[in-house]
């Protein structure tokens, strides 16, 4: 199963404010190749907030001569057709995404998606929170916070550990285990990745490793 994790940082609240993407695309388990691009957001979009710049610290004038979101998504599409994306706050990633394809009228891949957020909160509840850095720290990933690249392969590692934590051989079982629903995406819309509502609370026995 091919699972590619991607990462958005904005400039705004706007999602069609992408500034970069970072992707980390694994085969059987292993990272097989890395994506990383600022992004130009299109004309019309709101001046860049100073929130999200204190955060990801991307400022305007940087991405003044980057490549827009279709020509960076040249580069993923194929990789994203059939596959699992992988994001950690997928609500986020996908909203920003779908935002940016239609912007564009790009072909929607059909793909399904996993947030490690609702991944981590069933696989290691015991954590004082699961934001990015906390599960990563937790997991011994190394983690550069709010950079594109470092928070996509992030998050690719945080499923790849869930899977042999839960001894899971792919992500459909481990939505099995863990009483989740993976999301998908298609040309006829998108559908949330859930916790099943008799899941919740409820924590699975996982096989002795």
């Amino acid at each position: 199963m091919r699972y590619v994790a991607l990462d958005f940082e904005t400039g705004n609240a706007s999602p069609l404010s992408a500034c970069a993407l970072g992707a980390s695309i694994f085969e059987d388990g292993l990272l097989v190749r890395e994506q990383v691009s600022l992004i130009k957001p299109p004309v019309g979009v709101r001046k860049f907030h100073w929130g999200n710049v204190r955060v990801n610290h991307i400022t305007e004038k940087m991405v003044a001569d980057a490549p827009a979101f279709d020509e960076v998504w040249q580069g993923l599409a194929a990789d994203a057709e059939g596959s699992v994306i992988v994001c950690h706050n997928a609500a986020f990633d996908t909203g920003v995404l779908g935002a940016c394809l239609a912007h564009y009228h790009l072909r929607v891949p059909e793909c399904r998606f996993v947030c490690t957020v609702k991944v981590a909160r069933r696989v290691w509840p015991g954590l004082d929170n699961h934001k990015l850095d906390t599960v990563s720290a937790a997991l011994g990933i190394e983690l550069d916070h709010h950079e594109a690249g470092s928070d996509a392969r992030a998050a690719g590692l945080i499923l790849q550990a869930a899977l042999r934590e839960t001894g899971s051989a792919d992500a459909d079982e481990l939505a099995e285990k863990i009483g989740m629903r993976l999301g998908r995406i298609s040309c006829m819309g998108m559908v949330p990745c859930s916790i099943a509502k008799e899941a919740r609370g409820k924590m699975p026995a996982y096989p002795a490793k």
